[in-house]
């Protein structure tokens, strides 16, 4: 459905994060800010974009074709992969949210321009933390490829992650910085799957940056890119911030 849509535009228009995360025993710290994305959503379930006291989260939306990427906060929920389709592209694959009663979802879309989060307000970012948790549209593709006629399951060697990297005031990403977050990880015979709320450390990034730059990965690439639905969710992301 996603290559559809994109090929109908073209024609018209805490784990191991390099730093890898790691998996961190939650612990809470003193004076921290905790991101939970609990703002009310006045009507439905999901609503694009999300405003924080302190950051902002970017998203684009065409009205035409109705088709959108970036963050938007939800409070979708689905444990039964046999809803892991693209209609059902809003869900976290779990009961709840981490905490609060919703989340943020983030879409990759690597064809459009990138929706960083940005820092509302100057001063020293210091990361501490963020849970994430696979979508059920995403986890069902690469489990049952028969559910995503553009996906297949993954196997030996694949992976899926999260790429968080700090951008300066020109939006040149600080690549010293960057956190690579496996959320689904096969390689060296692994089988590790973020099918629950799983702490990652960005405790790298910090400094006084414009924003950061999300980007997710897979190895199930073809010709028009990624085969794998790139949705991840977020909540709880933990930062203090020294104006």
């Amino acid at each position: 459905m996603r290559k559809f849509l994109f090929a109908t535009l073209v024609c018209v228009g805490l784990v191991a994060c390099s730093k890898p995360s790691t998996f961190i025993d939650p612990q809470p710290q003193k004076g921290a800010c905790v991101e939970n994305f609990d703002a009310a959503i006045s009507s439905g379930n999901y609503v694009y974009g999300y405003v924080g006291e302190h950051l902002r989260f970017r998203h684009f939306y065409n009205e035409e074709y109705a088709y959108w990427g970036g963050f938007a906060q939800s409070k979708c929920f689905d444990t039964d992969l046999a809803n892991g389709t693209f209609e059902n592209q809003y869900s976290v694959y779990n009961e709840a949210a981490a905490s609060g009663d919703g989340f943020l979802l983030y879409y990759y879309d690597a064809y459009n321009e990138p929706c960083d989060i940005e820092f509302r307000r100057s001063g020293e970012y210091a990361f501490a933390s963020v849970k994430l948790n696979l979508s059920t549209y995403t986890l069902a593709s690469i489990t049952n490829e028969d559910i995503n006629a553009f996906a297949r399951a993954f196997i030996d060697g694949d992976y899926l992650k999260v790429v968080f990297t700090p951008i300066d005031d020109e939006k040149q990403e600080v690549v010293a910085q960057r956190v690579e977050c496996y959320v689904v990880d096969y390689r060296d015979g692994k089988r590790f799957v973020a099918d629950s709320w799983n702490e990652f450390d960005l405790s790298a990034i910090k400094g006084d940056h414009f924003g950061i730059r999300v980007v997710v990965e897979t190895t199930d690439v073809g010709e028009w890119g990624a085969n794998t639905p790139l949705y991840i969710c977020l909540d709880d992301l933990k930062y203090s911030i020294d104006e």
